[in-house]
């Protein structure tokens, strides 16, 4: 192992790094450096770096990290994006027909709101850049966000407050219905470059304010990229928030860890599906606090894997006050020499009480080579709770197949409909309707392609 000793800040660090590890910190350090000293978020940055070298990277003895290629990640050599040459009306085919006029647009990891339309949202709910919000809303903000960096014990995340460039800063104020569902569009384009992207988006939803938000990626690359996303959400008193992440798109050799991040308050409810064919890596990091009494969450996700491709759901659901619930449903079907894994822990407070916990893990596997890690937790200190866990690891079902086919169906149709059978119940999850027509079909053609 290799000692490094960094200075910053007046600060002295000094941890214990692999030669990967300390290739891709200094990498790090690097970009840290040419971002502009007068940015206005240049002291919450630091204060991100330090935490994030106190911390260090992540080992495959972290439990959070141990069936991520962590090797393989730090040993590529990424780059920085360049401004790239991007017209509205590759936009507006991207689009989806519930959210005209209603969409954000990141291109290569920064918030472009000349390429975003917001017309369609009412008029109080505000959209800026980090660095705006930071100055106009002051004492809030800098509150905000340094609670959320003390909570913060994730490297990466920690990584992406210090180093994104142009991040998303989303107010949906007090009582305002947002009709519309509001799409971040992620952007990816790289010509020959191995491309590393830091997009962040910071949402405030006020008291019963409701709003729904769908998050795409699109990519034109000749190769894979690294995608290190924070999304974090406050959600105030009696306020709703869905948030559907479709990850569909994804370069074969692409890695894309996004953190998402909930801070629930009295009677407030949070609900996301993510949806995903995975990449060279994808991980999900939900770390959702439950701090109100009666509020509510509700994560949701099918993984539809081929080939090679990964993808590692990580959960950690924290209940801190009574009369609180949380509900998870993960399924995952995987064909070829694909991987997933399933970590997920539900802490119960000793105030929880009444607290209302469930979680599951299902996985379907369509080949012998294929592989499923689950490992639901439960750790509870309150008397008064209602919890369980499960996960399930299987196959198709034979005598269901053999009834089809007796029954005329092809065995292939009959196979595609049973694998849709299993992910429906997370599909009819999906609250905006060509979204969950795309999916439904691409799940019902499975392992025809046709």
């Amino acid at each position: 192992m290799a000692r490094s000793i960094t200075e910053r800040g007046g600060c002295l660090m000094t941890f214990e790094l692999g030669l990967e590890q300390k290739i891709f910190t200094s990498l790090l350090e690097k970009h840290l450096d040419a971002i502009n000293q007068g940015d206005p978020l240049q002291k919450a940055r630091q204060k991100a770096w330090s935490q994030f070298l106190e911390r260090g990277l992540p080992t495959k003895q972290s439990e959070a990290y141990r069936y991520i290629k962590l090797r393989h990640l730090f040993s590529q050599n990424y780059e920085f994006p360049k401004e790239e040459s991007i017209t509205k009306d590759q936009i507006a085919s991207l689009v989806y027909p519930e959210c005209q006029h209603s969409f954000l647009v990141f291109i290569n990891g920064q918030f472009c709101s000349e390429f975003s339309e917001t017309k369609n949202l009412p008029s109080q709910v505000i959209i800026s850049t980090l660095q705006e919000a930071n100055q106009t809303f002051g004492t809030f903000f800098n509150n905000y966000w340094s609670k959320s960096l003390k909570e913060e014990n994730d490297s990466f995340a920690l990584i992406n407050s210090a180093l994104h460039h142009q991040g998303a800063f989303i107010y949906i104020p007090p009582k305002t219905i947002v009709e519309t569902p509001i799409q971040i569009l992620h952007l990816v384009q790289a010509q020959g470059q191995l491309l590393m992207l830091m997009p962040r988006i910071n949402v405030c939803v006020g008291a019963q304010a409701e709003v729904k938000f769908v998050s795409s990626i699109h990519q034109k690359s000749m190769n894979g990229y690294f995608i290190n996303q924070v999304t974090d959400f406050l959600v105030e008193d009696q306020a709703y928030v869905h948030y559907t992440q479709i990850l569909n798109e994804e370069h074969v050799q692409a890695w894309h860890f996004e953190a998402v991040r909930a801070h629930l308050k009295k009677q407030s409810t949070f609900k996301t599906v993510c949806i995903t064919e995975g990449g060279m890596t994808v991980r999900n990091d939900y770390h959702i606090s439950l701090s109100g009494e009666n509020a509510e969450v509700l994560l949701n996700g099918i993984s539809m894997l081929e080939d090679k491709r990964e993808v590692h759901t990580h959960i950690f659901i924290d209940h801190q006050a009574p009369n609180c619930r949380s509900y998870q449903l993960f399924k995952a079907v995987l064909n070829d020499f694909s991987r997933s894994s399933f970590e997920g822990k539900i802490m119960v407070r000793q105030k929880a009480q009444k607290t209302e916990a469930f979680q599951l893990n299902n996985n379907l596997l369509l080949s012998d080579h294929a592989h499923a890690d689950s490992k639901p937790n439960l750790e509870i200190f309150a008397d008064d709770v209602k919890a369980s866990h499960g996960a399930t690891v299987g196959q198709l079902d034979a005598e269901q197949l053999f009834y089809m086919k007796t029954r005329g169906f092809p065995e292939m149709a009959a196979k595609n409909l049973l694998i849709y059978g299993f992910a429906e119940q997370v599909i009819e999850m999906i609250p905006i309707n060509s979204i969950k027509e795309a999916i439904s079909q691409r799940a019902h053609r499975y392992l025809t392609k046709g």
